[in-house]
């Protein structure tokens, strides 16, 4: 490992860390202010090591506005999980479908044949009738989840649920 990797490996540890610690206080902050409102997170489960990430949270003055985040939140997590090739922070050619055991042709679309997380999370957006029964739930004073699992072990969740 060259100096270069391991300074930018020790910055995105310093930055996940801090990251880590304001999106804490944030979530202390909301959940005891007190008052009405839905709350909201993006987390990462390890079913196997019984850990969970927070990845992203959002205080939401209503329903509605819970499944607002909920639809911005669904893409933008699955192109981290699974950035497409034309991902704009990637140089021309970095990112292409991959499949093992066979040399990647462009122009065809990887099919893993496993769980796919990324595509559970790109589908949920366009999904009017989910939304209408996520609406009535959160409205109801319920939880509304979405979770995309991989073969890994690990489970991306989605999740809504009313502050009282």
């Amino acid at each position: 490992m060259s100096a270069m990797d391991f300074t930018a490996l020790c910055l995105g540890a310093l930055i996940m860390t801090v990251s880590a610690a304001l999106t804490g206080f944030a979530v202390a902050a909301a959940r005891n202010s007190g008052g009405t409102g839905v709350w909201c997170e993006a987390t990462v489960l390890d079913a196997d090591a019984h850990r969970e990430w927070l990845l992203d949270c959002h205080r939401a003055r209503s329903p509605r506005q819970a499944l607002r985040w909920i639809r911005a939140q669904a893409p933008r997590l699955a192109d981290r999980i699974d950035p497409p090739p034309d991902a704009p922070w990637a140089a021309p050619g970095t990112v292409r479908p991959y499949e093992p055991g066979r040399p990647y042709e462009p122009g065809r679309p990887y099919d893993p044949g496993g769980p796919d997380p990324a595509a559970v999370l790109r589908c949920r957006p366009s999904d009017g009738i989910a939304d209408r029964e996520a609406l009535r739930v959160l409205e109801d004073g319920g939880l509304h989840v979405l979770t995309a699992p991989d073969g890994d072990g690990l489970r991306y969740r989605l999740s809504a649920r009313a502050l009282r």
